[in-house]
């Protein structure tokens, strides 16, 4: 028998395990600490994941059987189940359907013998009067009399050894017993008993051809749904291959992107409007546009990360010459080697390489400001009083050129002031640096169209620009060719001047195009959009 002290663990309250002594308490505290910072435990990795916000997901297990054996075997195991299903709800229908005929046919014959005892109780004549009212059926007949005399006889089954009125049940006086299922070694019987006093009458009938039947009707079930079962098995093996044959195309054409194949897109075997109707079909579709647009990105940021190395080498290139004069002339200076004679020139020099680098950095910071903000500020502009300032610049740096105006006195366009200002300086300087003074320039300011936008054209009469050089034109720090300026002793281009106006133009909504040949004059040429004329309060800008 156990004690208070053997049941004590057992029956011990959860408070008093929970809230031990202080001194207790102090001194396991100080040793779990001291335990826990000298040798970590380890985490044992039988235990589960910590529940809460942080815990993560257990991993999902992954299946045995691939989706196509998945599908096959789900789709024949249903099948199976549901020709199972109906199989034995069709074999119980049948059985039960047959021994209510079985019954109904022994009800009719007990009728009728009972109707018929008083022929039966002629002496002599039972036995004909019975095999009358039976005819020559399956029905198995005993006939026990009075005196304990018993007739027994059957048209077309074998009697059994055991008369079946040993084992069945006794009718009531004057009348039938229920219909019962007896049992022999011959077989079992659906029997009948009915009370012609001074005689009782057996009716029974074998339930063999029944269970026959039913067996019969059985085994010609399980033979179709075998071969139904299988001939569903090839044909959805047949189709779910089919329809599963796309997902296999994008797990090749995945595996080969992650071989470095690029270029590879899952194939299309139909025309896309039709492949779009199936699940299968829309998924390939959306894999090849989602690899078309990645293509795309991943194409475009080699893009530009070619284009800014090219950019960081020609802009350490450009500025690499300024700097190497100023710091060649400042070292001149400095060891005292040029004369009072040439100081002032090479102080003309020093100020026309610092005057050039500073221009090339403003050039660059405006190229910056507009790859980081790419949209400038939209307003009404007067670019033809725009275009007539420009050349008045022009003519004020170079007045022995001419310069002619094609314009209206006033069209508006949506754009930014200094940015316009800026587009035209940049081309009138084009001209004046590649062509030579004796070239004429034109700047023609029209609509395209009735409602459509305003294009800008600055047309020389200079040498023209090859094919190979009209193609890299408004490319950054390019210069076709030598230029005027540099052939006359003047410093050469930088080479932002076309890049900034493609740069600032496309900013402003519009495009931008040459169109030259050799010895045919350059026509650089932009179109803008279209604005109304400021309202009569307003006041437009130009």
């Amino acid at each position: 028998m156990p004690t208070d002290r053997d049941r004590q663990p057992a029956d011990q309250p959860a408070d008093q395990s929970a809230d031990p002594p202080a001194d207790q308490s102090a001194d396991q505290s100080a040793d779990q600490s001291a335990d826990q910072s000298a040798d970590p435990p380890a985490a044992d990795s039988t235990d589960p994941p910590a529940a809460g916000p942080g815990a993560t997901d257990r991993p999902r297990r992954a299946p045995r059987w691939s989706l196509r054996r998945s599908l096959i075997a789900g789709t024949v195991s249903l099948t199976c189940a549901a020709l199972l299903i109906t199989g034995a709800a069709s074999a119980v229908a049948l059985r039960q359907q047959l021994m209510d005929r079985t019954d109904d046919q022994l009800a009719t014959a007990a009728t009728l013998v009972a109707s018929g005892s008083r022929q039966l109780a002629l002496a002599g004549k039972r036995d004909q009067t019975v095999r009358a009212v039976v005819g020559p059926t399956e029905f198995l007949v005993e006939i026990r009399t009075g005196d304990g005399g018993l007739t027994r006889f059957a048209s077309t089954t074998p009697l059994p050894s055991t008369p079946l009125l040993d084992i069945a049940p006794v009718p009531p006086p004057g009348g039938q017993s229920p219909l019962t299922t007896v049992t022999t070694a011959a077989g079992k019987y659906r029997v009948v008993t009915i009370d012609a006093a001074p005689t009782v009458v057996l009716l029974g009938l074998p339930t063999a051809p029944v269970r026959d039947t039913v067996a019969r009707l059985l085994g010609i079930e399980v033979l179709v749904s075998l071969v139904v079962a299988l001939l569903l098995g090839l044909l959805a093996r047949t189709l779910i291959v089919a329809r599963l044959r796309p997902l296999d195309d994008i797990a090749h054409t995945a595996a080969a992107i992650a071989g470095g194949q690029w270029d590879r897109r899952v194939p299309l075997a139909d025309d896309p409007r039709r492949v779009r109707r199936t699940e299968a079909g829309r998924l390939t579709l959306a894999v090849n546009g989602m690899l078309d647009r990645i293509h795309a990105a991943l194409a475009a940021r080699a893009r530009s990360e070619e284009r800014m190395r090219s950019f960081v080498a020609d802009a350490s290139h450009e500025l690499r010459t300024p700097l190497t004069v100023i710091r060649g002339y400042t070292e001149l200076l400095r060891a005292g080697m040029v004369d009072e004679r040439r100081r002032p020139d090479v102080l003309r020099r020093l100020d026309d390489e610092a005057a050039r680098m500073s221009k090339m950095v403003v050039d660059l910071l405006f190229l910056a400001r507009l790859d980081a903000e790419p949209q400038l500020r939209s307003e009404p502009i007067d670019i033809a009083v725009v275009a007539r300032d420009a050349i008045a610049d022009a003519l004020a740096v170079e007045p022995e050129r001419v310069i002619a105006l094609d314009a209206p006195a006033h069209l508006w366009v949506a754009g930014d002031l200094d940015a316009l200002r800026q587009v035209l300086a940049n081309l009138l300087a084009n001209v004046r640096a590649h062509t030579p003074v004796e070239a004429s320039a034109e700047v023609s300011v029209r609509p395209v169209g009735v409602a459509g936008p305003v294009r800008v054209a600055v047309c020389d009469t200079g040498p023209g620009l090859a094919p190979e050089a009209a193609e890299r034109i408004f490319d950054r720090f390019y210069r076709a060719g030598g230029s005027a300026a540099a052939a006359d002793g003047g410093a050469p281009g930088s080479g932002l001047g076309l890049a900034i106006v493609a740069g600032t133009v496309r900013a402003l909504g519009g495009e931008v195009g040459v169109d030259t040949s050799p010895g045919a004059g350059t026509t650089i040429w932009f179109i803008v959009p279209a604005a109304p004329p400021p309202a009569a309060g307003e006041r437009g800008t130009g």
